[in-house]
């Protein structure tokens, strides 16, 4: 959740400002809704029932998988979010086909805790944001297998990032479809993928399913993953001669396993086709506004209405490349950056200069990611006019 600190904080109680902030976004929705299906890795017919579904950055919000182990999760819009699947037990149900939902047979099965990449939510809903959970062979096969160093619960010491470089016919169709397509895999070979920050070369998934340390690029299975990542966030990057993917964001703490699995995470883009934009640019913007300071001339220190200042600030969950720009019409009057800026909330300044009339005018910020993905956010702010004293005053 955003927060306005030090002489922003000031700025944020002033109603004139807020007014400003909340009519420049009051056609955004207030919520965005995620929905997928969990089930057990490796095993796409064995939907996970009963599960509870969270989000790291709302720990009050909350929901429960029905039979077929869909789930539905109202968030707020433009604010990042990591949803997550708790770990669980239950009898869960085998199902015949894609094409055939008929029960043949169940399993008691113990499910493994799983997050999914950060979202940034943009005013469309996310959908088919499914949990691929290991189930305890599995998660523990994994685990010796790449020699994860565990805590004393079985969670990894530090985390995992896994990811697919996926093809392009499992996305934006139903489960049934994103199942049948998987046959014969459904992972585009010969990709690679790198972390920013780096985290080394990362171990590929050979066509048997298995992470093989021999492999220098993805096979048909498409899976890759870091098994040992410090607490951080990370920007994933994938590439290949043949093909585009989009990247993603994983936020990593001690005992998290990462799983920006299909179809989301690295999924395989048209040519010509732009990343979905809750998968780029894990930012946005809060407050935004041109205000009035005093400033004092002469040997008697008067007081004069004249100086007027951008505040801007963009809450950002990873290290991003951020510029600004205040214009009116098709004329430029600032223009900041572009600036490095690390993940947290930031706070831009900038000086409007003194010849500018004042009016309305638009504040224009453009934010980069770490795979060069951009996203623009504009908004339409007031600039004031010098020497008269606006109602509430602003700080120094």
């Amino acid at each position: 959740m955003r927060r306005l600190t030090g002489a922003l904080a000031m700025v944020g109680v002033a109603l004139v400002g807020i007014a400003g902030t909340q009519a420049a976004s009051a056609a955004a929705p207030k919520t965005v809704k995620i929905s997928g299906r969990a089930y057990v890795f490796n095993h796409m017919d064995t939907y996970i029932s009963g599960a509870t579904v969270k989000v790291r950055e709302f720990p009050k919000l909350s929901t429960v998988t029905d039979e077929l182990g869909d789930y539905e999760l109202r968030v707020p819009n433009d604010r990042n979010v990591t949803p997550y699947i708790l770990s669980g037990e239950g009898l869960l149900t085998r199902h015949a086909s894609p094409t055939d939902d008929s029960p043949t047979g169940q399993a008691q099965t113990h499910w493994n805790e799983i997050d999914l990449q950060t979202f940034h939510t943009r005013g469309r809903d996310i959908v088919n944001a499914n949990f691929q959970a290991p189930g305890d062979v599995e998660y523990e096969g994994l685990k010796a297998l790449l020699q994860v160093p565990a805590r004393e619960d079985g969670r990894p010491e530090q985390c995992a990032i896994v990811t697919t470089a996926s093809q392009r016919d499992v996305r934006g169709v139903d489960y049934p479809t994103f199942w049948a397509n998987t046959f014969g895999g459904h992972g585009v070979p010969g990709a690679t993928a790198v972390a920013r920050p780096s985290l080394g070369k990362p171990v590929y998934f050979n066509e048997f399913v298995i992470p093989d340390v021999t492999e220098s690029e993805t096979s048909e299975d498409g899976g890759i993953i870091w098994p040992v990542v410090p607490a951080g966030t990370y920007r994933v990057v994938t590439s290949s001669p043949g093909a585009r993917f989009a990247s993603f964001l994983a936020t990593c703490k001690p005992g998290r396993v990462v799983n920006a699995n299909p179809p989301w995470g690295a999924y395989e883009l048209k040519p010509g086709e732009r990343p979905l934009g809750a998968s780029k640019v894990a930012a946005g913007v809060g407050f935004a506004e041109v205000h009035l300071q005093p400033d004092l001339i002469g040997p008697k220190r008067v007081e004069r209405w004249g100086v007027r200042s951008i505040y801007l600030t963009v809450d950002t969950a990873e290290r991003l490349t951020v510029r600004h720009t205040l214009r009116r019409g098709g004329k430029v009057i600032v223009r900041k950056g572009p600036r490095t800026v690390k993940p947290g909330e930031r706070v831009f300044r900038g000086r409007v200069p003194r010849r500018v009339r004042a009016g309305k005018a638009k504040l224009i910020v453009r934010m980069k990611d770490a795979s060069g993905a951009t996203v623009k956010v504009t908004r339409k702010v007031r600039i004031p006019r010098i020497g008269k004293k606006p109602k509430h005053d602003w700080p120094l």
